[in-house]
This record gives structure tokens, C-alpha cells and sequence, in this order.
């Protein structure tokens, strides 16, 4: 049977409790953007190998042989995608052993060519509207970012939207890029 003054009494029990546990709570735990919160350049993972690049990427990295590269995958309905590829041209631009290349995933051209000129980018473009890139190099996440070495050998990934203006960021891709790594055999 229902008794309505014993569950007012368990409402407010309860949320004594917990006031009482978040009076108890380390701050660190309890304010955002607290000290223990990692920069962005930590989210940056480090990659040891992906399966050979499908053709349609493997041919808009080969005039990029001897620079490293990051590989965006994104599409134009993905909106971190669209927030950060400014940002990602940007970084692109201002280092001078780095390239860009993009793959559109599940997207239609007119729409990522329209997307480009209205924010007056121009990466290389790759189409992957059947998913064969993406899937190759298991991307579940939009946007994914893959860091290439001068030999385009993985270096680095990050999943979902990053900071690519942030100090630690930029210094983790440079910092990678300009690494030396011994040949894989």
C-alpha cells in the first residue's frame, strides 16, 4: 500500500543525501576546466598501423610523398565536422612539411564543394560516399583525424572534434610529423 508521508520522507532523505555528497566531493571532481582536465593534445592518440589505404586515398597521397599528412574524415551534415575544418585548413597552411587531405564520408560532391566555397577552402578532396575508406581504416566516429608521417605511415589519430588552434595540439602534429621512425619491414 502506498503511503504518501513515508515517501516525502524518502525524497527528502534522499536528497540529503545527496547535498551531503556533493559537499563531500573533491573540487577538482566538481568544477569544470579544473586542473586535472588534460589539454587537447593528449586526446591525440598514438596509432602503430592501419591496413594499406584504398585506392581513391592511396592516389591522393602519392604527390604528397616526403610531407606528413593529416587525413580528415568528415562530411558536410556533421556539424563538429564543419566547425573544425577552418581551423584544420589553417594548420595545414601555416606548417610547411604538413598537408591536408579530406574524405567526405556518405556525402553528395555539390554539397562539399559548396561547403568549400563558401568558406573559401580548398583541401584535397577525396569522396568516399560508399564508405570504402572510412571502413578500411575502421573510422566510426565523424570527425576522425589520422596523422600521417612524411612516408605516410600512421602516427596519430583523433576521434571526435578537436582544437587544432590549441598550443598543445599544434606542437603534438609538429612534434610527430618532424619525428624520425625507422622503416617497417
Amino acid at each position: 500500500m502506498f503511503d504518501p508521508h513515508c515517501a516525502g520522507r524518502r525524497r527528502v532523505l534522499a536528497s540529503i543525501g545527496g547535498l551531503v555528497a556533493a559537499a563531500f566531493a573533491p573540487p577538482a571532481l566538481s568544477l569544470p576546466g579544473n586542473s586535472r582536465t588534460p589539454p587537447p593534445g593528449e586526446r591525440l592518440e598514438t596509432l602503430a598501423q592501419l591496413p594499406p589505404p584504398p585506392p581513391a586515398l592511396r592516389r591522393a597521397l602519392e604527390p604528397l610523398r616526403g610531407k606528413a599528412v593529416l587525413v580528415n574524415f568528415w562530411a558536410t551534415w556533421c556539424e563538429p565536422c564543419r566547425t573544425e575544418m577552418p581551423a584544420l585548413v589553417s594548420l595545414a597552411e601555416s606548417e610547411p612539411g604538413l598537408a591536408l587531405v579530406t574524405v567526405a564520408v556518405a556525402d553528395r560532391t555539390d554539397e562539399v564543394r559548396r561547403f568549400f566555397d563558401e568558406h573559401l577552402v580548398d583541401p584535397l578532396l577525396v569522396n568516399d560516399p560508399e564508405q570504402v575508406v572510412s571502413r578500411t581504416w575502421d573510422v566510426r566516429y565523424l570527425p576522425t583525424t589520422v596523422l600521417l608521417d612524411a612516408a605516410h605511415q600512421p602516427l596519430l589519430r583523433v576521434r571526435g572534434e578537436i582544437d587544432w588552434h590549441h598550443d598543445s595540439v599544434r606542437t603534438r602534429i609538429r612534434s610527430a610529423a618532424t619525428s624520425l621512425r625507422t622503416p617497417r619491414t
